[in-house]
């Protein structure tokens, strides 16, 4: 008889890069980070939008995202949506900083698989970890500005 349970702690372990040093993960997420913000600002120039980590920034980045949706853009840019997404949660993090001193981005060991990292930020006692904070935020109505309550929530924890 399997005695095996769904777990998704490990599920999510599997999924992490593993290093051999903490060092190594956090020149890898500095990287990541690095990238997702060079995509996200060549991709936004084009629609003349700048990531002035600015709330008016963000709300012109919800826009596309909706737009991108609406009018089948992300086919065109041949962008999964996830990855937009992916993008879009570094800068919101970033945005995040860029307006608290006390907060900053993180990586720490997962503590269900040997050698994983996880990247998140912390503010004030509090940290978050995930690559995207903004995984299917089209579920959400354009209406109610998901990005910026996000953006809001995060500015006041």
């Amino acid at each position: 008889m399997n005695h095996s349970f769904f777990q998704p702690e490990k599920q999510y372990g599997e999924d992490l890069p593993v290093f051999e040093q903490e060092w190594e993960a956090i020149a890898f997420y500095y990287d990541y980070r690095q990238s997702q913000i060079e995509e996200l600002n060549e991709l936004c120039q084009f629609y003349n939008i700048s990531l002035t980590h600015t709330r008016e920034s963000l709300e012109e980045l919800e826009n596309l995202y909706f737009q991108s949706i609406q009018e089948l853009l992300l086919a065109d840019w041949n962008l999964p949506i996830e990855e937009f997404e992916k993008m879009i949660s570094v800068y919101l993090i970033d945005c995040v900083i860029a307006h608290h001193e006390d907060a900053e981005w993180i990586v720490k060991p997962y503590p269900y698989t040997d050698g994983a990292y996880t990247m998140g930020f912390r503010r004030n006692r509090k940290s978050w970890h995930t690559v995207n904070c903004c995984d299917r935020l089209y579920l959400r109505q354009k209406e109610s500005q998901p990005l910026l309550s996000l953006f809001d929530s995060l500015v006041q924890s």
